[in-house]
C-alpha cells in the first residue's frame, strides 16, 4: 500500500503536517472517481499504450487528484488518464518536443512544470521525468523511483518538489 492509499482511508479532505520549524500546514486533497477497468483497457487499447501498473493501481481508485494542496503555494494535480492524453498532446503542440511514448501524468498548481511517464522505461528504476517548463526538452532529467515511491517521498517532504533539491 502506498501513502496515497493511507491518506485517503484517513481523510478525504485535508492533511495537517508540521514542518521542520514547527509550524503547521494544513493541505486538502480531491479525489476523483475511479476509472473502471474496462474504461483503462479501451484507453490503452486505443492509444496503444503502457502505463506503470502503481499508476494503473491509483487510478482505479481514484482517476485523477488534487493533492497537498495549500492556499500560500499551491498542490499539485495527478491528471486523470483522459486529461493526461489530452494535455500532452496540447504540449506537443504548443512546441515541446515531447517523445511519442511520454505521457504527462501529473503538474503542479503553482507553476507550468509537469511530471513525465517514459512509457518506453516503466521496467527500470527511472521513468518519470521532471519536466521544467523553463528549460528546453533536452535538459529534462529523470527523477528516481517510480509512482509509488515519487508518492511516499512527497509525503515525507509535506509535498514539497523533493527532486528539484
Amino acid at each position: 500500500m502506498n501513502i496515497l492509499d493511507n491518506i485517503a482511508e484517513k481523510d478525504k479532505e485535508k492533511l495537517i503536517t508540521v514542518d521542520l520549524l514547527g509550524r503547521k500546514k494544513k493541505f486538502s486533497f480531491e479525489w476523483n472517481l475511479p476509472i473502471t477497468l474496462a474504461e483503462l483497457t479501451l484507453v490503452k487499447e486505443r492509444y496503444k499504450m503502457e502505463l506503470p501498473k502503481e499508476y494503473e493501481a491509483f487510478l482505479l481508485k481514484s482517476n485523477g487528484a488534487i493533492i497537498y494542496n495549500d492556499e500560500e503555494e499551491g498542490g499539485y494535480e495527478i491528471l486523470s488518464l483522459e486529461s493526461a492524453i489530452k494535455f500532452t498532446l496540447e504540449m506537443n503542440n504548443a512546441g515541446y518536443e515531447l517523445k511519442k511514448k511520454w505521457l504527462i501524468f501529473m503538474t503542479t498548481l503553482f507553476s507550468a512544470d509537469m511530471l513525465i511517464f517514459d512509457t518506453e522505461k516503466i521496467n527500470t528504476k527511472k521513468y518519470i521525468i521532471d519536466g521544467d517548463v523553463g528549460y528546453p526538452v533536452s535538459k529534462w532529467r529523470y527523477i528516481n523511483g517510480g509512482f509509488c515511491i515519487l508518492m511516499n517521498r512527497m509525503f515525507q517532504c509535506n509535498g514539497a518538489m523533493y527532486w528539484r533539491w
